[in-house]
């Protein structure tokens, strides 16, 4: 007789689940999930359940081993006037022009683990004061975290003309004019 007080609740068990998961698009969790208690005066209050069961729902998103190049030009573009005050205030060339490479090894939690600076133009103790410099600019720089450690190397290219108005100009590039 247990059985046949038992089957109403398997028979609304097999109405309520899904017959299959479609996994182009994740299966939502009813709102409210009925409990099966017995109505009547005197019953406990019911309290219906809310949230998502997980069961076939979206998957998190997965960690990529490395930075992309991107995440890091991301990351490093907000920091570019200090790194090129740094270059440009030590360095002793009058024309102020040359190349700066940064070498960044980022670890799996996205702080900087170390950084160097190569600038072939300048004399070794200018590259120093450099890169102590971009050091202290870029020590509170943090990356998203990976599954692995990232090196990176971003370039700069420094260079300065004494043509006066020299630069980039504003120019027209339609074939019947611009005015």
């Amino acid at each position: 007789m247990r059985i046949s007080a038992l089957s109403p609740l398997l028979v609304l068990g097999a109405l309520v689940a899904p017959a299959r998961a479609d996994h182009k698009e994740p299966v939502k969790a009813p709102e409210q999930v009925a409990t099966a208690l017995p109505s009547g005066r005197g019953a406990a209050p019911v309290a219906s359940v809310t949230g998502d069961l997980g069961i076939t729902g979206a998957r998190p998103a997965r960690k990529d081993p490395f930075l992309s190049a991107r995440e890091v030009a991301t990351e490093v573009r907000a920091y570019a006037p200090d790194i090129e005050r740094c270059y440009l205030a030590h360095l002793d060339d009058v024309r102020r022009a040359g190349h700066l490479d940064l070498t960044f090894v980022i670890g799996r939690d996205g702080a900087i683990a170390s950084l160097k600076a190569a600038a072939p133009t300048l004399p070794a103790r200018a590259a120093r004061k450099v890169e102590s410099c971009i050091r202290e600019a870029v020590e509170v720089l943090r990356f998203p975290e990976r599954r692995n450690d990232t090196t990176a190397v971003v370039p700069y290219y420094f260079q300065h003309t004494e043509t006066p108005g020299g630069g980039p100009q504003l120019s027209c590039w339609n074939p019947r004019g611009c005015h």
